[in-house]
């Protein structure tokens, strides 16, 4: 079948996705078990290179259409901007890095769609840069929806020991609870529980609903939602033989997944999924968009401008985002045929 080629975007040239990117490519198992293709500004990259010695392996311009290098100790970087040190002084938002990113991210999902890729990893990116460039988007996960025409996706974090899945993501906390809809959490369930069958390889996937509200509500004494909204939308989805559990509380649900009692927390918002999930995997946590056409992974933190251009990043989550695409193009492909 052939190691497949990933995609490896670059994130926001100011940021700390060159460094965690190089980091992470220089584990020799990732040039082992996939050809990455980096797409980012191949002067920032060697202009990052050159501030960390010992990276075992050279950069290449590539260009689309062209062969992959053969050898493993060659990066191919599909350069797509030529940005200054100046347009791209680390830990400084800037117009010109939301529209680097947004290219990047652009072309990765066209090379996958033309068959030249397999996946996708994507480094950080910051929403305010974005913005500043006039895409309207919060963050990796609509922009990608958008591109690939995709009317739902969730958002997969996971790590070795906790998957969570999360019914809204970036949204003001006071409007969770009006965007919540029975609809919302039945897909939420339905895509999750494809999911863990398909690149998973979990036979029979058992689904942890949390309530929204502390102790699930408390039969309705402290909201309303978890009788109204997500219980009916966990019975739809045990209707359709999916095993589904809950609404529990919260506080107490993410210990009984790690002790092994359930494979997976669908979480009703951001913060209570990721606040769990980070204190067990804040460095090698990883981001899976659910619902796509395409697979695609991403690190599970930041642009960390603070600390951007320092060679201090922890390239760990961006090597297990690398990884996770390479396991999952594999597993897709075998799907397939």
């Amino acid at each position: 079948m052939g190691i497949p080629v990933v995609t490896v975007t670059m994130g926001d040239p100011a940021g700390v996705g060159p460094e965690v990117v190089l980091k992470a490519l220089a584990h020799p198992r990732i040039r082992r078990v996939c050809h990455p293709i980096v797409l980012g500004d191949l002067g920032i990259l060697q202009r990052t290179q050159r501030q960390r010695r010992g990276y075992p392996f050279r950069l290449a311009l590539w260009e689309k259409g062209q062969p992959l290098p053969k050898d493993e100790n060659t990066v191919p970087v599909y350069s797509l901007t030529s940005l200054s040190p100046r347009q791209s002084r680390p830990g400084h938002l800037s117009r010109a890095c939301g529209e680097a990113a947004y290219r990047y991210i652009s072309a990765a999902v066209d090379l996958i769609r033309s068959g030249t890729a397999n996946a996708m990893a994507t480094a950080p990116i910051s929403k305010r840069a974005l913005q500043l460039a006039g895409y309207r988007y919060p963050g990796h996960t609509e922009m990608l929806a958008e591109m690939t025409k995709t009317k739902e996706c969730r958002m997969m974090l996971l790590g070795k020991r906790l998957k969570v899945v999360l019914v809204t993501v970036h949204i003001p906390l006071a409007q969770v609870s009006r965007d919540l809809s029975r609809k919302r959490v039945r897909i939420t369930l339905e895509l999750t529980h494809q999911a863990l069958l398909q690149y998973f390889r979990i036979p029979h996937p058992r689904l942890a609903v949390a309530g929204l509200n502390p102790h699930a509500g408390e039969g309705g004494l402290f909201g309303l939602e978890e009788k109204r909204i997500i219980l009916p939308a966990v019975r739809d989805a045990c209707g359709k033989g999916i095993r589904a559990y809950g609404p529990f509380p919260a506080d107490s649900l993410f210990h009984q997944v790690v002790r092994g009692e359930y494979d997976v927390v669908i979480s009703m918002y951001h913060d209570q999924g990721l606040g769990p999930l980070k204190l067990l995997h804040f460095s090698d946590g990883v981001n899976l968009t659910l619902g796509l056409p395409i697979v695609r992974t991403s690190v599970d933190h930041g642009t960390a401008y603070e600390i951007a251009g320092k060679n201090k990043a922890d390239s760990s989550s961006m090597k297990e985002a690398i990884f996770l695409a390479s396991t999952l193009a594999r597993k897709k492909r075998g799907n397939e045929r």
